[in-house]
């Protein structure tokens, strides 16, 4: 079976199913200059990223004579719009390669681009989820259709320990932005149980924002109790925040 990308180069640039429409289809453009045109859009974007790209089908360059690899404009945006899906909304590579094929199949963006909803809409500490409980809590059925993941992953997911269900077999509200992720990071070959040492840290850095709460111990009062759990939640928030932000500075220092 043709990837969205074979199919598009199988037809004229001029016809109608083929995505972006309007956009030239003739191959111009080295590796390394589409790299230069959105690098400033998306500065981790690299050679190696291009041809991971293309190997899953993303993105299909011509090739000269010599075996380099040429891009179209309408390559450019194919590699734009994969990126933006990554980065805004943790898309899957799998469910961005089949958006592809439904756009190259004459089918528009705002079709494509409209998530399902697994259920009614709750908001939980600013985030809006899909969930049917009150609380914002997940079922297995509803993380699976918000983050787009297999069962097969999710499963992989847990035994890693990167997501656990409590007692009632429901997730946290934050899963589908955990899974959603793990899988970007395991599709571009990080396996999952490397990915361990995520949550280990995060415990840790837990465990140090709780020490640095005031204190509060099993006699204080519920006043006592709800200002150690919002110092707790605002240091995390902090913390979080810095490490971000150090990941940011060191992936900078790559170029």
């Amino acid at each position: 079976m043709q990837t969205g990308a074979a199919q598009r180069r199988s037809v004229p640039a001029a016809s109608p199913i083929a995505w972006p429409p309007g956009v030239s289809d003739k191959a111009v453009f080295s590796i390394g200059k589409v790299v230069e045109r959105i690098k400033s859009e998306f500065p981790t974007i690299s050679v190696s990223k291009l041809r991971f790209l293309e190997e899953q089908g993303i993105v299909s360059p011509a090739r000269t004579a010599s075996g380099y690899r040429k891009y179209s404009a309408a390559d450019i945006e194919r590699v734009r719009y994969c990126l933006t899906r990554q980065r805004d909304s943790f898309m899957p590579l799998r469910v961005i390669r089949e958006n592809l094929a439904q756009l190259d199949a004459g089918r528009s963006l705002e079709e494509v681009q409209t998530e399902p909803k697994a259920a009614r809409l709750v908001a939980s500490e600013g985030q809006l989820v899909a969930s049917s409980a009150p609380d914002g809590t997940l079922t297995t059925r509803e993380l699976l259709d918000l983050s787009g993941i297999s069962t097969e992953e999710l499963d992989t997911f847990v035994q890693a320990g990167l997501v656990s269900p409590d007692l009632s077999g429901r997730f946290s509200a934050r899963s589908h932005q955990i899974v959603k992720l793990a899988s970007i990071l395991v599709e571009q070959g990080i396996p999952p149980r490397q990915l361990r040492f995520l949550k280990t840290s995060a415990l840790r850095l837990l465990d140090l924002v709780e020490r640095a709460a005031s204190p509060v111990n099993y006699r204080a009062t519920p006043v006592a109790k709800a200002r150690h759990l919002s110092e707790t939640r605002e240091l995390s928030e902090a913390a979080a925040q810095m490490f971000l932000q150090m990941v940011r500075v060191s992936a900078e220092k790559l170029n």
